[in-house]
């Protein structure tokens, strides 16, 4: 039997742990600031350009441009890209927070999946993750970091170990 572990299962212990992203911000409205917006009404869709920061709870999302859609079902997608896009979270049952960075992503509201494309990473306390492609599915609550061959082909991992309470 192989002793190392996949780095997908390693990503999901990870990051996923006991602790996840707030459920309440899925409920808060989405608020977009940006130095230029064009909202098309009857596509449901915006595109914002120039320092956009998106926040919903205390989800926050910098970008240099973020395209915003909505279906007829209510659900949002939203992609962008930066030099680089960078995320920030609040985890629900504890004070941690998720940092990421990715030089493009797309999310899908309908799958509840997002995808960091290159140079993508992952930080939550001292733990990391690197990839070419980071994806996590928000409904089931699992990631996994996938290598390209385009890019340098590897997921590299931290995982600093914990520390035991004082006696």
């Amino acid at each position: 039997m192989s002793r190392f572990i996949p780095a997908k299962i390693i990503l999901f212990m990870l990051l996923a742990g006991s602790a996840y992203a707030e459920k309440a911000d899925r409920e808060k409205p989405i608020k977009i600031a940006a130095a230029n917006c064009v909202m098309n009404q009857k596509t449901q869709a915006s595109v914002c350009t120039k320092d956009v920061v998106l926040t919903q709870g205390s989800l926050s999302i910098r970008a240099d441009k973020l395209t915003v859609r909505q279906d007829d079902a209510g659900n949002q997608y939203v992609a962008g890209n930066g030099g680089p896009v960078r995320f920030r979270q609040k985890m629900d049952d504890s004070n941690d927070w998720v940092d990421a960075e990715a030089l493009r992503f797309d999310y899908d509201g309908h799958t509840g999946i997002i995808k960091l494309m290159d140079k993508a990473w992952v930080k939550r306390g001292e733990d990391q993750v690197y990839s070419d492609l980071i994806t996590y599915d928000l409904k089931n609550e699992a990631y996994q970091a996938q290598g390209r061959p385009e890019g340098n082909g590897r997921v590299n991992i931290v995982i600093t170990p914990k520390k035991a309470p004082a006696p």
